[in-house]
Order: structure tokens, then C-alpha cells, then sequence
């Protein structure tokens, strides 16, 4: 389904533009766009004329199906210390590594087993190709994100006053597996009332109450591939204001998905949305970015905010995710994935937007 020789030579020419003899990482994510392998714990090395893979006794049986392209090296004992063994950066002089993924020990492992090799911190290696998916990755996108629609639409159904925050997250997370996902892509956000101000509120043991708005933010991994879906829904009615902010988020929701499109920067795109807010006088209760790709990764480039520096590209899956939180009162965030292409956007989420009054 994946190219990973071309996967790598992407990799060796971000290698070869700066100079650098080879490439480390550990990082699930990027052992998984690299060589296809989904367990817990690898190492894999780039240079200009080889790959290595390595990982533990426990993955012997699970590589022979995922790592098809590349003779991975099983061993009892530690990775890195296999690696030295086995020279396996030879004639490497310069060697990037993931400074925002790499643990100190493990760097400080890597110098003390290749005392030889300057290990220079790199960020965004993979991820400035990894970026732009293919017609086979916003396939599973696609299926990721239906699934999630899926479970939306089945626990509406058993919200109501009376049930819990924990209890509606728990139903998520059931029917995330039963309809065929790997897992959570992250944990269940479900806050009501006066809680729904909390952008990443973890579930509590509140009840949820007639009249109160309640905020589901949900996603899930199908294939290796994330989804991430937020709506805002209010149970037995709404206020006046409520009905207000939550118009103010659609609108800037909209017009931010409308702007859409190649070579828009992150910062710009985040702009719209911000400045609609803004306009209607709830500008200091919308703080976070407006969004961020997901991909192996529930958050990973673009990002979509006022300080990003990225510039969106066709065929970036990204999140378009406005809110506006009013402390102690309630909070609205509506969140949709697109991917960006055919000189616009495609909004892959299907779910409802309208208010919906349960």
C-alpha cells in the first residue's frame, strides 16, 4: 500500500540538503511512516546506502508482516547497544536526531555507544513530507474519520440529564473498538455546563444537566491513521447566548474552511477565523490555534495558529477547529477534518453542525 523505499529517499534528501550522514529515531510515528512497523519499541537508521531496523524478541513474529522492505535485526538486549555492535554507523560522521521526540537518556546513550558520531538535534525531518498524504493515507484518514462520525451519531442518543461525563466518554471509547478502530486516538473530552469552558477538560463524575451545553471532542485510529471531531450540543434547550457564541463559532468555522486552500499560510488561515471572532466581541476567549495535521499523529504539522510558520499544501489533512470559552459559564468548539486540494478544501467530517437540542 506504501512506497517506503520512496519514503526513505525523501529522507535522504533532506539528508543530503543538510549535510548530514544519517538519521535515528524511535519514534513510533515516524518508525511506522518509514517502515510500516506498529509495535512499541524499534530503532531505525537512515544513511546514504543503508536502513537498519531493530527491535526486541517480543515484535520477532509481527515484523515478518509489517517490515517487508528492509531485514529487520531482532535482539534480546538494547537497541542502541545492537547498533553499536553491529557498526551499523559506519562511516557516519554527522547523524540527525529527533530533538523533540528523543528522550535525554537515549541521546546520551547514542553518544556514549558512538563516541565518533556528532549527533545533531533535527526537528520536522519527516514530518515536512510526511505532511502531504496520498491517495492511500486520506483513505484511512477517510475510514478513521467515518468511524468517528459513526460513534458520534450513537452517543447522542444516550445523552440526557442524569448520565455522567465519564459514562458518555466510556460509550465512546466502546464503540470507537466496535466499529472497527484500533483505539482512541486521544482521550475522550466530554465537558458539560460550566465545565464546557475548559477546553481539554478531562471527564468527570458530573451529571449532565437540562439545559446545559456539553462538548465532545473524540477521535480515533484506524490503521495507523487519527480523526479528531468536536461538537458542541445543548440538552433540553438553549439560551439565548449560548445559541449566540455557538452561531459566532460555526461562522468563523466556515469562513475559515472557505479560505482554505494551497499556499494559504497557517497564520492566515488562522487569521479568519480569529478575526470574525474577534468582530463579535469574544476575541480574548478564543486562545488556542485553530488547528493542526493529523495523520500517525493526532497533532503533527501544519499547524494552524497565529505563531505557526507553515504554509498549507495540497493534500495536508488538517483540523479546522475555532471555540470560544466563557470561564465559569459554558464553552462552544466546533471541529471538522479537511484536506486541502483541487484549489480549496474537502471537508471530510460528515457529522451534523446545526445546533442539535437533545
Amino acid at each position: 500500500m506504501f512506497d517506503y523505499p520512496k519514503r526513505v529517499r525523501l529522507l535522504r534528501g533532506m539528508l543530503e540538503k543538510t549535510r548530514l550522514d544519517g538519521f535515528v529515531t524511535f519514534f513510533s510515528p515516524h518508525l511506522r511512516y518509514l517502515t510500516g512497523y506498529s509495535g512499541s519499541n524499534g530503532l531505525c537508521i537512515v544513511t546514504q546506502s543503508d536502513v537498519f531496523f531493530l527491535t526486541d524478541f517480543r515484535y520477532k513474529e509481527q515484523i515478518q508482516q509489517e517490515v517487508t522492505c528492509y531485514r529487520p535485526v531482532v535482539t534480546s538486549g538494547d537497541l542502541i547497544e545492537k547498533a553499536a555492535a553491529g557498526n551499523l554507523l559506519r562511516g557516519c560522521k554527522r547523524v540527525a536526531v529527533e530533538k523533540d521526540y528523543l528522550p535525554l537518556g537515549q541521546f546520551q546513550e547514542l553518544r556514549s555507544n558512538f563516541p565518533e558520531v556528532r549527533f545533531v538535534p533535527t526537528a520536522e525531518y519527516v514530518e515536512s513530507f510526511a505532511a502531504v498524504k496520498n491517495d492511500a493515507e486520506i483513505s484511512l484518514l477517510r475510514q478513521a474519520i467515518r468511524i468517528t462520525d459513526a460513534v458520534l451519531a450513537k452517543v447522542l442518543k444516550i445523552i440526557r440529564p442524569g448520565i455522567s461525563e465519564l459514562d458518555v466518554s466510556a460509550e465512546i471509547s466502546y464503540y470507537h473498538k466496535k466499529l472497527g478502530a484500533e483505539k482512541d486516538s486521544f482521550e475522550p473530552i466530554v465537558v458539560s455546563g460550566s465545565r464546557a469552558s475548559l477546553p481539554h477538560g478531562r471527564p468527570s463524575s458530573k451529571k449532565i444537566k437540562n439545559g446545559e451545553l456539553v462538548t465532545l471532542d473524540l477521535g480515533c485510529i484506524y490503521n495507523g491513521y487519527c480523526s479528531d471531531l468536536t461538537r458542541t450540543v445543548a440538552v433540553g434547550k438553549a439560551g439565548a447566548e449560548e445559541r449566540k457564541v455557538y452561531d459566532v463559532v460555526l461562522k468563523a468555522q466556515q469562513l475559515a474552511i472557505d479560505s482554505a486552500k494551497n499556499g494559504i499560510s497557517g497564520r492566515e488561515l488562522d487569521g479568519v477565523a480569529r478575526k470574525y471572532i474577534r468582530s463579535r466581541g469574544y476575541g480574548k476567549y478564543f486562545g488556542h490555534g485553530l488547528g493542526h495535521g493529523i495523520g500517525l499523529e493526532i497533532h503533527e504539522a501544519p499547524r494552524v495558529s497565529a505563531r505557526s510558520l507553515h504554509t498549507l499544501r495540497d493534500g495536508n489533512v488538517v483540523t479546522v477547529e475555532p471555540g470560544v470559552y466563557l470561564p465559569g459559564r459554558f464553552g462552544v468548539r466546533i471541529e471538522d477534518d479537511i484536506v486541502v486540494r483541487n484549489g480549496g478544501c474537502e471537508v471530510l467530517t460528515t457529522a451534523p453542525k446545526t445546533l442539535m437540542i437533545l
